[in-house]
């Protein structure tokens, strides 16, 4: 599967989220409770990304929308936003 900015990627169905105090954290439903390695803490941006992921934003819309809200340089921005996906795709949380 080849990232461009036209990949509307969407939230898998087996994750669960939850905000625990100032913590984003991702869990997937099929991993064991004991399988700590799965779980991702996110940071600010990864969060801004995870917030917007909705099957119906693009990838360019995803970094256009975040652009606005923060000083940041846009290839830059394109980057970490691509890698950050990309892991997601990796680690089934997020799909094409």
């Amino acid at each position: 599967m080849s990232l461009s900015l036209d990949t509307i990627p969407r939230k898998s169905d087996d994750i669960v989220f939850r905000k625990i105090a100032d913590e984003h954290v991702l869990i997937p439903i099929v991993a064991s409770a004991m399988d700590v390695e799965s779980i991702f803490n996110l940071n600010e941006t990864g969060f801004a990304i995870w917030d917007m992921v909705d099957g119906k934003k693009s990838l360019e819309n995803i970094v256009d929308e975040i652009e606005r809200e923060y000083d940041v340089e846009s290839h830059q921005l394109e980057c970490d936003v691509m890698s950050f996906v990309s892991e997601m795709l990796a680690a089934k949380l997020i799909q094409e």
